[in-house]
């Protein structure tokens, strides 16, 4: 989920709450909130999120344990997740799933899992 990349992302950074607050323009209940996953920050959030905990978006977006994959190549990969609003909610949705039904929205979406892993 989202809150416990940035938090991770945050403690990597070595920020507290309050910092990372004020650099994205937010109070600390609001960043406490989003790493307890009792509320997720808007999608427009997201790139700037990245740029201040010097991360991609895809490991905020839970794509990646490793926060330092857009390096591998010797330089960043520029930050080309979409930044739609229904893809964040599907996925957001599709995480917080049982395993049931992400094998079911799998299959729906004609995805074989050996292609995948």
């Amino acid at each position: 989920m989202i809150g416990k990349q940035i938090k991770k992302a945050r403690q990597l950074a070595g920020l507290s709450q309050k910092e990372l607050g004020d650099a994205v323009g937010k109070g600390i209940s609001t960043i406490s909130e989003w790493e307890s996953g009792k509320r997720s920050p808007d999608i427009e959030l997201i790139p700037k999120l990245g740029r201040v905990l010097n991360v991609s978006q895809a490991f905020l977006m839970d794509f990646t344990d490793d926060p330092n994959i857009y390096y591998e190549t010797g330089r960043p990969l520029p930050d080309t997740i979409p930044s739609y609003k229904e893809d964040y909610y599907l996925l957001h949705a599709y995480h917080a799933a049982d395993k049931k039904t992400r094998t079911m929205v799998k299959m729906l979406l004609g995805i074989d899992e050996e292609d995948i892993l």
